[in-house]
């Protein structure tokens, strides 16, 4: 009775079964209703088995631990999970052990089985704790240490690579005495006195020498617990750096706007407030020693009150298009100071816009240009006096003008001299360039160009025009820019510049020529005097020249193309009387023989006459078909049209058709390893070329001379060699073969026109190919021609 008392007591269930797959029950306590959900006679009576409760993941795993334990005669212990009757998960622990008969058989297995889920579910959340734990102290930049009420180093964590970490890591179970300087110790025991009795977080900061470098740290401290201090450590080293970086920065821009006689100023567009700097408030006539009116409040409306009433509207309405566009703007206009006072300011704003793109906040600066308004006013009172005598130069400066587009004119119609061409046109633009000048020289709007004001260290002290933005000039005279520091302008032209600027200084008005940027300039220099008569500095009008410059080459160009037909013409006159007056006097002789051997039995003597005149008539042919090749060419109506076909037989048929003006002896061989050469070429083009090469070794080579035609072909080109032996080239003549109606000085006596290497060259190119020659005085000549091997896709 004592025993199942003690049984039914106990947190589990004991069973003893048989060591079968499903472990059959022949004894289990009634604690197994609370752990399965099953009654102990379910299990009795083999309505449900324990082998068929745990879960089949750890099914294996516990038949492996129970029979090694049966083998090795030992108890065993296991934890697997089994499916309750209401379907839940229960973890459980058990422990047992075989029981042997005298033969060692095993008859049965008894144990204990104890419900664990609720202690492994607390291991689990102990474990999610701990990793998370983990993942934070890892994931934190700062080194996390662990101090005991005595500033002892208890525990040390770091984020790898840290830099500073190896002075802790390396000192865990040392007092921070033996780590620190004195007075960094005083102040971390001081906290953990404070933070004891506040129970508040303690912050220091304090620095140290590590590695040879001075380290900025920020320690946290706060209190465990345990009565322990948790100090979270962070290197501030870079922030303090960059603090004192932005410190300076903005003392440095602070200095800048005020050499510079710039105010600033932040318009904040959410919150509708403007705030100035000490500068500003004095361009709105408000002193620093005004404390009330400076920290007052300021609105964009209240910034209106301030604006002279005629200039309201306008800035008004600039300020908002920039702010509703999100772009930038730049303004004049005139303010009322507090005296009543009139001043103009000039300023630049630049809106800045946030993630979503909406218009954030307004910066900008100011500057005081009422000195320069009041300068603008006079000069333009100046103008007024002077606006009769602009009107009548720009009268006289159109009259020029027209006169030189006549002048131009009938040059190009009279067909002058190039010399005297350029000598008329130099002449013209000089007198219209001066007259300019001087129109421009009184004009504040100066159309394209700029002008420039030096001093005599060849300061910038003026940059204005209507191309200063494009030449990126804008802003060099607000710096004071030297001339050998500007951006954009060659070394050469600044030199130019410089020498003329030294001129001028002397009292020289100069003009020249300049270029860069893709533009030409025509600059004029004129001194500026100062109150005492004494030149104080130079004044450059740079006039945009390019379009003229480039007209007046365009009319050169005319000039010389009209110059070299005339010259073709002559040529053509004197070489075509001369080349027609042989033939045509042979075909005329013959013609009168042939009229004169009418009778039987001259009928051999006429047939050699009409071969002379057939001869004669071929040459008049080749020479008139090379001047309308060379007038197509000059036209540029000779168009490439290539075609497929074999080099190989297209040459043959090139060597038959040529065979009848050989001379008697004369052999061409035709030299190729390839029996077919495929290639895309113009074949109208080709025969002229390879016609005219071979014409040419027949006429300039002797009897019973042999010619050579060899065709080569490469994986890429095809090269075609044709060697003569006949009588040469001069040394002299052989840069100037291929040159229109040219003749060496040995041929004065053989029938040619000059043109056909001319017309052969060309014809070459223009299909992609190139033609070179080499030649010995009375040894012959050989001319190379090289072809893409092009092949028709």
């Amino acid at each position: 009775m004592k025993l199942d008392a003690l049984i039914k007591n106990l947190p589990g269930l004991v069973y003893r079964c048989k060591n079968d797959k499903n472990w059959t029950i022949e004894f289990i306590s009634d604690g197994c209703f609370a752990l399965t959900g099953y009654h102990s006679a379910d299990f009795m009576n083999n309505r449900i088995q324990l082998g068929e409760i745990i879960l089949k993941k750890d099914y294996k795993l516990v038949w492996q631990k129970t029979q090694k334990a049966i083998a090795n005669k030992t108890s065993y212990n296991l934890e697997y999970r089994i499916k309750h009757k209401n379907g839940s998960i229960k973890y459980f622990w058990e422990q047992g052990q075989a029981i042997f008969d005298n033969n060692d058989c095993v008859i049965a297995l008894e144990g204990f089985v104890q419900d664990i889920s609720k202690q492994k579910e607390t291991e689990q959340k102990l474990l999610i704790k701990q990793v998370q734990k983990k993942a934070i102290l890892e994931t934190l930049p700062d080194i996390v240490i662990l101090y005991d009420k005595n500033g002892n180093h208890l525990e040390v964590h770091a984020p790898n690579n840290f830099e500073i970490a190896a002075l802790y890591e390396h000192n865990i179970g040392k007092n921070i005495d033996a780590v620190f300087p004195e007075e960094v110790c005083k102040m971390i025991k001081k906290a953990f006195v404070n933070c004891e009795e506040t129970k508040d977080i303690q912050i220091l900061e304090y620095a140290l020498v590590i590695d040879d470098k001075l380290r900025h740290l920020e320690s946290r401290i706060v209190p465990t617990d345990n009565g322990n201090y948790l100090t979270v450590i962070r290197d501030v080293t870079k922030i303090k750096q960059t603090d004192k970086i932005i410190k300076e920065n903005e003392e440095r821009l602070r200095l800048s706007l005020e050499v510079g006689e710039l105010g600033s100023w932040e318009w904040n567009l959410v919150t509708n407030k403007i705030l100035r700097d000490d500068y500003q408030n004095l361009l709105f006539g408000i002193k620093s020693t005004d404390t009330k009116a400076a920290k007052s409040s300021i609105t964009f409306q209240s910034f209106l009150e301030n604006v002279h009433p005629e200039d309201r509207e306008y800035l008004k309405s600039e300020i908002s298009e920039a702010v509703k566009n999100a772009s930038s703007y730049v303004v004049d206009y005139r303010i009322i100071h507090p005296d009543n006072s009139i001043h103009w300011l000039h300023e630049k704003g630049k809106i800045f816009k946030n993630t979503k793109g909406q218009p954030l906040r307004v910066i900008g600066v100011t500057h005081d240009i009422t000195a320069q308004k009041i300068a603008e006013q006079k000069l333009k009172d100046d103008e007024e006096a002077l606006r009769d005598y602009t009107e009548k130069l720009e009268n006289k400066v159109k009259e020029r003008t027209k006169e030189l587009t006549t002048t131009v004119q009938k040059l190009v119609e009279s067909n002058l001299s190039l010399e005297d061409q350029i000598q008329i046109t130099k002449s013209a633009e000089k007198e219209v360039v001066q007259n300019k000048y001087l129109l421009d020289n009184i004009s504040q709007n100066f159309p394209k160009g700029f002008v420039a004001v030096f001093d005599v260290d060849f300061k910038i002290l003026l940059v204005e025009g209507e191309e200063v933005e494009e030449l990126g000039f804008k802003g060099l005279a607000d710096s004071n820019t030297l001339l050998d520091h500007v951006i954009g302008v060659p070394d050469d032209v600044k030199q130019t510049i410089r020498n003329n600027i030294v001129k001028t200084f002397k009292g020289e008005h100069c003009s020249f020529e300049i270029a860069y940027q893709n533009r030409t300039f025509l600059v004029n220099t004129t001194p500026l005097y100062n109150l005492e008569n004494k030149i104080e500095q130079v004044l450059l009008v740079h006039n945009n020249i390019t379009l003229q410059k480039k007209a007046e080459f365009e009319i050169l160009n005319t000039l010389k193309k009209e110059q070299e037909l005339s010259e073709l013409k002559s040529r053509f006159i004197s070489m075509a009387s001369h080349e027609f007056r042989t033939p045509l006097s042979a075909i005329l002789s013959s013609a009168i023989l042939i009229e004169k051997l009418n009778k039987p039995g001259n009928e051999e003597k006429r047939l050699n006459h009409v071969s002379k005149i057939r001869s004669n008539v071929k040459d008049l042919v080749l020479i008139l078909n090379d001047f309308l090749s060379l007038s197509k060419l000059q036209e540029g109506k000779v168009l490439v049209q290539p075609s497929s076909f074999d080099l190989i037989n297209f040459s043959k048929s090139v060597i038959e058709e040529i065979e009848g003006i050989k001379k008697d002896g004369q052999i061409i061989s035709l030299i190729h390893q390839q029996p077919k050469i495929d290639i895309y070429l113009d074949s109208k083009l080709l025969k002229h070329i390879l016609f005219n090469l071979v014409s040419n070794a027949i006429k300039y080579s002797e009897e019973n001379k042999a010619i050579t035609f060899k065709i080569q072909a490469t994986e890429q080109h095809v090269i075609i060699e044709i060697t003569d032996q006949g009588i040469g080239i001069p040394k002299e003549d052989l840069d100037s073969m291929f040159q229109r109606f040219y003749r060496a000085n040995n041929t004065t006596n053989i029938q040619g026109t000059g043109l056909g290497l001319n017309i052969v060259k060309q014809y070459t190119e223009l299909m992609g190919g190139s033609i070179t020659f080499k030649s010995e005085l009375n040894v012959g000549s050989t001319f190379f021609i090289e072809f893409p091997l092009n092949i028709e896709k």
